[in-house]
Formats: C-alpha cells, structure tokens, sequence
C-alpha cells in the first residue's frame, strides 16, 4: 500500500514538473510577443528588456573597470534577461 502511494505520488510530481514547464515556456512566448509590440509602438520603456541610462551607465562602469560579471549580474536584475542574453549585452556596450 505505502508503495503504491509513494508511485503515485511521484508520478503527481513527474506530471505537474511537467505542467509547470509548458506553462514556463508559454509565458516567455507572450512575453516576447509583448515586447515585440512595445518595440514596433515605440513604447520601449515598457518592455522587460528595458535599461535605464542610469542603470546602463552603471553597467558600463562596471564592465570598464573589469568586472564583467558583476554587469551581467546587474543586467539580469533589472531585466528578465536570461544569461545568454544580459552577455550579450554587456558585450555590446
């Protein structure tokens, strides 16, 4: 009986695992969508990738003095840049 429960239970977990990840990669979907639509509206303030000059100014500081990392890091707090994505735009800075 106890083996029972715990192999349903960890199928429940298996399947809500599951769940939550389609449900993750949904909403990054719509959030590309949107930020296309404030880019196309001009309203690029409203966009999750926005940077403010004074943060971009602050990320540039840090990547002039060498700290990369610390950029990156900064870049992905004020966004919902992935890594990949605040890299590159450290890089491009």
């Amino acid at each position: 009986m106890e083996y029972a429960l715990a192999f349903g239970f960890i199928v429940y977990i298996f399947f809500s695992y599951n769940e939550i990840t389609k449900l993750k990669k949904q909403v990054k979907a719509q959030e590309k969508q949107l930020n296309e639509c404030c880019r196309r509206t001009g309203n690029q303030e409203l966009c999750s990738y926005f940077v403010s000059d004074e943060i971009k100014e602050k990320v540039l500081h840090l990547k002039n003095i060498g700290k990369l990392t610390e950029a990156v890091k900064e870049i992905r707090l004020e966004t919902s840049m992935d890594l990949l994505e605040a890299k590159e735009y450290v890089d491009k800075l």
